[in-house]
């Protein structure tokens, strides 16, 4: 019947001529988010170090855009951005939760406002949306979109399951794990660091959780494969701690020689996890013949952590990285595979934002959504770039709001995107900084002061969308003390 159901509101919503390349079935989609994942790090993005040979192939089948990017630079607000379609600045979820402020919170004129803490159920997620309509759903990895507490009664109300999943593997309050080595735990100086709410039972002394958590998604695209599922895979790698598999470690050991764009060996380990998960995946979809009807949508939550050189990434020619104001904190890889549709081996330079998956998802599925929530989703469906990269999607801008501060360089900012201008304005002093992406990709010749008349244009734009989303300004910090 959940089938029946589905297939009868995909033929009403969605002409198989728009969008499904099947007729007999709907179409399936794997969500991979790959957390702190910067714009160069695989091999299809230029790094010669990393080897991503299933990321690569991917690239290869579907659409590769050169032009992606996160909801914010940190990454819980991405995370409430793709389950809902919305920017940070209007969910409230602007920052990782809890955040950093009140860490020597003396040093900072300004103290962020009354942000929201958690995924609120006042939003109707992709995971509601598709599962009204029969999908089966399910979330296996990194949550944190509960609020900063180690009391069950606090967080478990906005665990994945509350939010329209039906399996929630491994998602908790936690922004990353202790360990990624079974028993995914480690000492510290208050005892045993757990992290582990909702991390599967079992496993055995050398486990790596990008793999156990592979294992379980494995299981559960066998388990639903006679059935439309929506799986939403967003990993803990490769987010700190710095662990890789021992092997994969030594192989880049052996590897890294000077000269090289990327060189942490322990990272590149990281990376080959994530790459080989991809490989598994697309192994097991062919196998049960469901690689024909199944979307998959592989991007980062944030730029690779890149920290005034000495991060384990770099993210060159973008300048800065994870928690910047600028391109390096926010431009991410985006691969697309819609199979029979994405022209192999596609670019894509049409600029697209996490923001715009939400509505892309519902248009494949040719689900309607929830009317009231749809009418402020931020996002534009992606389906046009997909049938032809070139296409046009009717959007010239597209914007930022961060009122926190982030020891990865940012401080209160807003920023709009429009064309190859990019505009960067700081709460604090109330200045501004100028780039031509085309021409100054790494963001190293501010043009503020050249060009008056962009400037007053686009920060007219932006404090239109500012009020649009209701986005909250940085407020004074009564226990800001400057330095003498």
């Amino acid at each position: 019947m959940r089938y029946a159901r589905l297939w009868m509101l995909v033929l009403i919503l969605s002409p198989a001529s728009q969008t499904a390349p099947a007729a007999d079935k709907p179409l399936n989609f794997v969500v991979l988010l790959v957390d702190d994942w910067g714009w160069t790090d695989a091999g299809c993005y230029g790094s010669d170090f990393y080897e991503t040979p299933h990321i690569d192939r991917l690239a290869a089948d579907g659409v590769q855009f050169t032009n992606a990017y996160a909801a914010c630079t940190v990454c819980s607000p991405t995370r409430a951005a793709l389950l809902t379609g919305m920017y940070p600045g209007r969910t409230r979820v602007t920052d990782w939760i809890p955040g950093h402020f009140g860490r020597e919170k003396e040093k900072y004129p300004l103290m962020p406002p009354d942000w929201t803490q958690r995924l609120e159920h006042r939003y109707t997620t992709l995971a509601e949306a598709l599962q009204a309509s029969g999908y089966r759903t399910a979330h296996v990895g990194k949550w944190h979109l509960t609020p900063s507490s180690d009391d069950p009664a606090v967080v478990a109300p906005f665990y994945p399951d509350r939010h329209g999943f039906e399996v929630n593997i491994a998602g908790n309050q936690f922004g990353a794990p202790a360990s990624y080595f079974w028993p995914f735990e480690r000492p510290n100086a208050a005892g045993l660091s757990k992290r582990t709410a909702n991390f599967p039972p079992g496993g055995k002394t050398g486990d790596y959780l990008t793999d156990t958590l592979t294992d379980h998604t494995l299981r559960l695209i066998e388990e639903y494969r006679e059935e439309p599922f929506c799986l939403y895979f967003p990993y803990y790698n490769v987010h700190t701690p710095l662990q890789g598999k021992p092997e994969l470690v030594a192989k880049y050991e052996a590897k890294r020689t000077p000269g090289l764009r990327h060189s942490n060996a322990t990272y590149a380990a990281m990376v080959q996890s994530v790459d080989e998960s991809v490989g598994r995946i697309r192994a097991r979809l062919e196998e049960l013949k469901l690689a024909d009807r199944t979307v998959i949508l592989l991007t980062s939550d944030n730029g690779g952590l890149d920290l005034r050189d000495n991060g384990p990434t770099k993210n060159a020619p973008l300048r800065s990285g994870k928690g910047s104001a600028y391109e390096g904190g926010v431009r991410v890889p985006l691969l697309i595979l819609w199979p029979g549709v994405t022209p192999a081996g596609a670019i894509c330079d049409t600029p697209a934002i996490t923001v715009d998956y939400y509505p892309t998802i519902l248009e494949l599925a040719g689900v309607a959504g929830d009317p009231e929530h749809n009418r402020h989703v931020d996002g534009k469906s992606l389906v046009p770039v997909l049938r032809d990269p070139g296409a046009d999607l009717g959007r010239t801008d597209l914007f930022w709001h961060y009122p926190h501060y982030h020891p990865g360089g940012a401080e209160p900012y807003s920023a709009i995107r429009s064309g190859d201008w990019r505009l960067v304005e700081f709460q604090f002093e109330n200045r501004v900084e100028l780039y031509n992406l085309g021409e100054d990709l790494g963001e190293r010749r501010d043009l503020s002061a050249s060009n008056p008349e962009k400037v007053q244009e686009l920060r007219t734009r932006l404090n239109a969308w500012r009020q649009t989303v209701g986005a909250q300004a940085a407020l004074p910090n009564p226990d800001y003390r400057p330095s003498e």
